[in-house]
């Protein structure tokens, strides 16, 4: 049973009505669009799970999409958590496009995208 709905994030509900408004020609039009588009992917990545989610509505547990936890310091955002009675998992979602390397030796995640350019993404 899902218990907290996934919604549409209100940072690309500001970008999106941001670019509605933006004259074309604005010096940060591909700033904003461009951070609008990485929110859109990583987004979509975590609607992608929803139709495997759809199999456990039947099951004994309970899914909370978009949580956001504090420790009385700090603020922290999980994207899924499911909850049944014997175990509690956390889902983070990345939506990573281009061609990924794991390298073992240096232990990272290096992303070649479609320009040859390469990312590092450390653990």
């Amino acid at each position: 049973m899902i218990l907290k709905e996934r919604k549409v994030p209100l940072i690309i509900q500001k970008l999106g009505v941001l670019l509605r408004r933006l004259p074309h020609d604005h010096p940060k039009q591909k700033d904003i669009e461009s951070s609008f588009a990485k929110h859109m992917a990583g987004f979509r990545g975590e609607e992608s799970l929803d139709y495997s989610l759809s199999f456990l509505a039947d099951k004994k547990c309970a899914i909370l999409h978009d949580l956001l936890l504090s420790d009385g310091v700090y603020h922290f955002q999980l994207d899924t958590v499911i909850v049944t009675p014997h175990f509690l998992l956390v889902l983070e979602v990345k939506n990573i496009t281009g061609t990924l390397v794991f390298d073992m030796d240096f232990n990272q995640l290096i992303r070649i995208n479609e320009h040859a350019q390469e990312e590092d993404f450390y653990p």
